[in-house]
């Protein structure tokens, strides 16, 4: 491992709570429970409004109950403020308006529209951002991230960025998406990017990285982190949970859905995220990868991987957590983020399901959950649009 020549120690960003709406409940306690052992949240979907669509199965989120301040905006933006209310407790922050830190919130917040009124453009106060800032009375900057499936990735990202630049003391970031209703379904069974499986066997529908996979599977959920620098957490006698040692985003321009075949682009993405963390590329313990279960994602992917790593990749881990709660989309970033941090933490790796005859039999997709002994983490978000968003993690 190289040494690290920037940012100096105390300025590295360190992440000091965490907090998550999945398919398996709220909070952190169920979410690392069920995805350290490989539990799958995937079900059969029972929702009046897509019986017409070839969508058979969803990791949904149920026995839901919103903050009273949420009431009445949309789903997605209840589970946001829910989940943040978990990291801002988790880090122990001051009470709301209580403090004089310059706390920012860099989100990515999926399609506000109400799922009783799928095309109903919801009013301008029904903003999720605005939501989270009068509830924690924000005082720091506000950063919106737009960039489809990488968009919580480069949220968390961007509050990295807005951290070394002295423009906040604090950044609350994440992602929260829920697209379980007629406007989302369709959107993607359209695009065909939904997996059409499962009517029998819902829990092996998702199948990243297999030769016989054909789709992802939608879910749905919120995740949230509280950044700040290591010499301010220590200042406050705050734990640090794990840190973010790099970041980078870039786009392919190559077509409206699929990325680029080569993975070129992506390959551009993690070098320049390991390039930010001052680490090479054997640095790198785990790889928590996109892995949405679509013929071309994967194969990019893949691609970009053996790029980077060369033949030092069949040594390295490499997991797919949508294989157990599916595609959050703008939140799949955060909510994976999340799980990779608890996966360094704990010495523990969460399994991709349903990978039993992987395209590139030769890597390690580590088929069942296994202790770990790692520090480093790769995290990868491959969007539509060939939109790219890349972490460098380390555990605590």
């Amino acid at each position: 491992m190289s040494t690290r020549p920037h940012p100096r120690p105390e300025n590295d960003i360190v992440v000091t709570g965490l907090g998550v709406v999945s398919p398996w409940g709220c909070g952190i306690d169920p979410f690392w429970h069920n995805l350290s052992r490989g539990h799958s949240a995937i079900r059969p979907l029972h929702n009046p409004q897509l019986a017409g669509l070839p969508c058979f199965v969803a990791a949904a989120v149920s026995d839901f109950s919103s903050l009273p301040a949420a009431a009445g905006h949309p789903l997605a933006h209840q589970f946001a403020l829910t989940a943040a209310v978990e990291a801002w407790q988790c880090a122990h922050l001051p009470e709301p308006g209580r403090h004089s830190l310059r706390i920012g919130l860099s989100s990515a917040l999926g399609w506000g529209w109400p799922e009783s009124e799928p095309w109903q453009i919801p009013a301008p106060e029904a903003s999720g951002e605005q939501l989270l800032a009068r509830h924690f009375q924000l005082n720091g900057p506000l950063s919106t991230c737009l960039s489809a499936c990488a968009a919580s990735t480069q949220a968390l990202g961007d509050a990295c960025r807005l951290l070394r630049s002295g423009q906040a003391d604090i950044m609350l970031a994440g992602g929260a998406d829920s697209r379980l209703h007629l406007l989302g379904a369709s959107g993607y069974s359209l695009l065909g990017a939904l997996t059409r499986d499962g009517e029998t066997h819902a829990e092996s529908a998702s199948r990243p990285f297999n030769h016989d996979r054909n789709g992802f599977v939608m879910g749905e959920g919120a995740a949230f982190v509280v950044l700040e620098s290591a010499g301010h957490a220590q200042k406050r006698r705050a734990q640090i949970l794990g840190r973010i040692l790099g970041q980078a985003a870039n786009c392919d321009a190559s077509q409206l859905t699929d990325p680029a075949p080569d993975g070129r682009y992506a390959a551009d993405c993690i070098r320049l995220a390991l390039q930010r963390s001052g680490l090479e590329t054997s640095a790198v313990d785990y790889i928590n990868a996109h892995g949405t279960g679509t013929p071309a994602n994967d194969r990019s992917e893949i691609a970009a991987l053996q790029m980077v790593f060369g033949p030092a990749l069949p040594s390295i881990p490499i997991s797919s957590f949508k294989s157990m709660f599916g595609h959050l989309s703008m939140a799949a970033g955060a909510i994976e983020t999340v799980g990779t941090l608890l996966a360094l933490q704990h010495g523990r790796l969460p399994p991709t399901l349903n990978c039993h005859q992987p395209e590139w039999p030769g890597l390690d997709f580590v088929p069942d959950s296994r202790s770990f002994a790692g520090r480093v983490a790769l995290k990868n978000s491959f969007g539509f649009g060939g939109q790219n968003a890349c972490l460098i993690l380390q555990g605590c």
